[in-house]
């Protein structure tokens, strides 16, 4: 958080210890954030590269592999892993190939097997599904700035930690700048 605090004015002890405070209590999310935002990275960089393995998969495996059963009761075959806990899978209505992007979340009362989104072309499934997760990282960047906010109020009511916050929030930003930047530089000339 030093960083950033540097293009302010000289942090107060307060706000240095509220930084750490902050950065122990939130760290993890930073740690998850950084994982999904990596992961989103590598789904936009090689975008073209999944879509033509799972079509290969759909194409040669056809409906011999591993069964997803959605939470709507469809039937999905599994095709490629894009995280732990997303996949592109494949089914066949009325002679066609429909393609979907799968999230599988484990919770202690059961798996949620959702369809994120699907379409017959599985280049722009992957493309909107690469679009929804970047829109997702700014309601999470949202989502924990405000948490933190609301913390830092709570621990030193009456003072000054917006450039705690700032300096939180502009790392998430980064985070999120960084990658799209990246995969616009990797999509450029490839046709989706």
């Amino acid at each position: 958080m030093r960083c950033i605090m540097d293009d302010y004015e000289k942090p107060t002890t307060q706000q240095e210890q509220a930084a750490a405070q902050v950065k122990g209590i939130f760290g993890e999310h930073l740690s998850q954030f950084k994982i999904s935002c990596d992961a989103i990275r590598h789904i936009g960089s090689n975008l073209s590269a999944i879509a033509n393995e799972a079509l290969k998969s759909a194409l040669l495996h056809a409906d011999r592999g591993k069964t997803i059963q959605t939470d709507d009761g469809a039937q999905w075959q599994h095709d490629v892993d894009l995280s732990q806990i997303t996949s592109v899978c494949h089914r066949r209505i009325a002679g066609k190939i429909q393609f979907a992007v799968i999230e599988c979340l484990p919770l202690k009362s059961g798996e949620i097997r959702d369809v994120l989104n699907s379409g017959d072309n599985v280049r722009d499934v992957l493309k909107i599904f690469s679009c929804n997760q970047q829109q997702v990282l700014n309601l999470w960047k949202d989502d924990v700035i405000s948490q933190v906010k609301e913390h830092l109020a709570e621990k030193y009511p009456g003072q000054d930690m917006t450039i705690v916050a700032d300096s939180f929030e502009h790392r998430m930003s980064r985070a999120i700048s960084e990658t799209q930047k990246h995969i616009q530089s990797q999509s450029r000339g490839i046709r989706i």
